[in-house]
């Protein structure tokens, strides 16, 4: 079966409080409530677009165990399909544990564990061959891709597919030229790079990152929107004003948007618009159960004004 989305990367259980105000201090003790959720750049992506209605497939790897069961079940009913190997080395799928606070900002505790075993011989050649978009998400968590990545992507181009990266934040491996370039090299088959305003700054400026062949810079400004640009033009759109419950994953659930909008055959300012709205309806909920934008949902969210 062909797919809209194919997501290539990394797949986490996420351990998310609900807001607190601060951390307390050394050997003190405070309550919050936590959120046990899928996570992961392309785990979150992929849940976002299933949840859209695009035909979504994921290809990842995972533990044996109890999580990773949890993990690959919960997506699948969400709609995704999970291309799946199980690490022969690693027993549990990725982990993080996200401290969320009031002010909207985060800090997070990362294990990539079973995300480091993800290699080219996992990656099913037909689906890349016969998909409408390419997503290539969590760059630094799967470090096992960084040989291959040039070569997933020029081969989806060169099946008509439109290709993305989300390369997040280079936690373990630090910004350095070599680590820089990992993502360089594969940037003239990028139709869309997807960044922070932190991960732009660390990479390259924009006109740069476009000089090597990326053909779109997508950039998440947090409150402040997000921006489409490219060598012909640049689009800015603010953000929705919601109240920021788990901002956790809101980034891929605007990747997801994008998508979805995309391919529909929307301009990008219609793009951006849908976007900020799928990431303003996830940030808005707690995640106390794996639930994602729908399209009804973020369409009426739209009918919001702007900040």
């Amino acid at each position: 079966m062909g797919y809209d989305v194919v997501a290539i990367g990394d797949v986490f259980c996420d351990i998310a409080t609900k807001p607190i105000n601060d951390y307390p201090e050394r050997d003190r003790q405070i309550g919050c409530e936590f959120m046990l959720s899928i996570g992961g750049q392309a785990g979150n992506f992929a849940a976002a677009c299933a949840s859209l209605g695009l035909r979504t497939a994921i290809i990842c790897r995972t533990g044996n165990d109890v999580i990773s069961n949890w993990l690959l079940t919960e997506l699948q009913k969400l709609g995704v399909d999970c291309i799946v190997t199980v690490s022969e080395h690693r027993t549990h799928p990725g982990l993080t544990v996200s401290i969320a606070f009031k002010d909207g900002s985060r800090s997070m505790l990362t294990d990539r564990s079973a995300n480091l075993d993800l290699k080219m011989e996992d990656i099913k050649k037909e689906l890349l061959t016969d998909a409408r978009f390419v997503m290539r998400a969590g760059h630094w968590n799967t470090e096992g891709l960084f040989p291959a990545n040039k070569e997933i992507l020029k081969m989806a181009k060169a099946s008509g597919a439109h290709t993305g990266v989300d390369i997040g934040w280079s936690a373990y491996l630090g910004w350095t030229a070599a680590t820089r370039q990992t993502v360089f090299e594969f940037l003239p088959f990028t139709d869309f790079l997807f960044v922070n305003v932190a991960e732009l700054n660390e990479l390259a400026p924009v006109s740069t990152i476009l000089e090597m062949g990326c053909r779109n810079v997508i950039v998440h400004r947090g409150e402040e929107g997000s921006s489409w640009i490219n060598p012909g033009f640049e689009v800015s759109v603010p953000a929705y004003d919601v109240e920021v419950v788990s901002p956790t994953g809101a980034g891929d659930v605007f990747n997801a948007g994008i998508t979805y909008a995309f391919i529909a055959g929307k301009d990008a300012e219609e793009c951006l618009k849908f976007a900020n709205a799928c990431a303003a309806a996830h940030i808005r909920r707690p995640r106390a159960s794996n639930l994602y934008p729908d399209l009804e949902e973020v369409t009426n969210l739209m009918r919001l004004s702007f900040r």
